[in-house]
């Protein structure tokens, strides 16, 4: 009985810190949420949660992360970005968020994206601020993803137990 409730706090508790990692940054998100159901797979003998439900979870978890990559970059694409505004931003992002956190790595995506457009694709201040809300409307809708594919695979998890 113990056991169970020890299982259940840790699988909730690595599903919630999931949810909360596909909207920060800084935590593997859907990641962490496809170790909780491993972590249940692997305490119940694989009895409800098959292996084909985690291979299902594992490749949502690694589509999930592979779109947040590429997400940022199609907007900046989207807007009329050159590789060097897609990868100031992405490069931006990072520097930011070690800096400033979560503020900073907005401010990083979308200063990334414009400061190379002006400087070394001659871009004007007016085209340079579309591909940095390019690169912005990008890195927020890939967050918006891992969210619903995080809450895709928690229900998918619970639809297992049924």
């Amino acid at each position: 009985m113990i056991g169970q409730y020890i299982l259940w706090t840790v699988v909730i508790a690595l599903f919630l810190i999931g949810l909360t990692g596909t909207i920060l940054p800084t935590l593997p998100g859907n990641l962490l949420i496809f170790g909780g159901a491993l972590i249940y797979g692997i305490f119940t003998e694989f009895e409800e949660v098959t292996l084909w439900v985690l291979a299902a979870l594992g490749v949502i978890s690694i589509g999930a992360q592979v779109l947040d990559y590429l997400a940022e970059a199609y907007g900046a694409r989207r807007f009329g970005a050159t590789k060097y505004g897609i990868w100031g931003a992405i490069i931006g992002g990072v520097v930011g968020l070690i800096i400033l956190n979560i503020g900073g790595l907005v401010l990083g995506i979308f200063l990334g994206a414009i400061i190379p457009e002006i400087i070394l694709a001659g871009r004007s201040v007016k085209g340079a601020l579309k591909i940095g809300w390019g690169s912005l409307l990008g890195f927020f809708g890939g967050t918006l993803m891992k969210f619903i594919l995080g809450m895709v695979s928690i229900g998918i998890f619970f639809a297992a137990l049924i």
